[in-house]
């Protein structure tokens, strides 16, 4: 998560795969990890995505304050893995 944008909760994100609108879907569930790959928030449920010039821009369910993501700045997002038993 490179930084918030705007009030409403919304981030944004440059992406790391060659496809990131099928990555970015609306209930999509993201982990928010450091650099040791340790989750630090989430899941969060993508709630809506759009293109951003180089980056995108997330908004996750039941975020609505820049406050809650500003925690989250220059952190890595990464897909929740199912689990086996799904």
């Amino acid at each position: 998560m490179r930084k918030p944008h705007g009030q409403q909760g919304e981030v944004a994100v440059i992406p790391l795969v060659e496809n990131p609108g099928a990555v970015f879907t609306p209930q999509a569930r993201l982990l928010v990890v450091n650099e040791d790959r340790e989750v630090i928030a989430g899941p969060l449920i993508v709630a809506r995505r759009r293109a951003y010039h180089r980056e995108w821009l997330l908004s996750f369910v039941g975020v609505t304050s820049r406050a809650v993501v500003e925690q989250w700045r220059d952190q890595l997002v990464t897909v929740e893995e199912a689990d086996a038993d799904d």
